[in-house]
């Protein structure tokens, strides 16, 4: 077995008992142990993984407004804080947004929920300066 394909089971084997890989964690360490283009193969990884899920016929109908909100989250390097904010949810609820639909701890993301985040995304990604909460308030 070569590394990329035990680097993609290790990536399976935490979302899937842990609910989330913390790849978006990476960049927000105290210290940096991986280069940019390290972060972005281990992204490239994980969305293999995703893809790979979502093709998966025995894996639940509804994880598109998932898919699209990964790739919204992972398209502005946004924090599990920050999306939590935006989507009003708790970072619990945002991690099981964000795992593999094969965990156990997966939970589809409905047309609203999907809808509020994507409003809150655009209205601050249009207000710079404010933090992600105020726009709620």
């Amino acid at each position: 077995m070569g590394y990329r394909e035990l680097l993609k089971r290790y990536i399976l084997f935490l979302e899937l008992n842990v609910g989330d890989n913390f790849i978006e964690d990476i960049p927000n360490s105290a210290e940096r142990f991986m280069s940019d283009r390290d972060l972005g193969e281990l992204r490239s990884l994980a969305a293999e993984i995703f893809r790979e899920a979502v093709d998966d016929p025995k894996a639940d109908a509804p994880q598109n407004y998932n898919h699209m909100f990964r790739l919204l989250v992972n398209r502005h390097g946004l924090d599990m804080e920050t999306a939590a904010a935006l989507a009003a949810r708790d970072e619990s609820t945002v991690r099981r947004w964000r795992t593999s639909p094969r965990s156990s701890n997966y939970l589809p993301m409905t047309d609203a929920e999907f809808r509020s985040f994507e409003q809150s995304l655009f209205e601050w990604l249009e207000t710079p300066g404010e933090s992600p909460g105020q726009l709620r308030s």
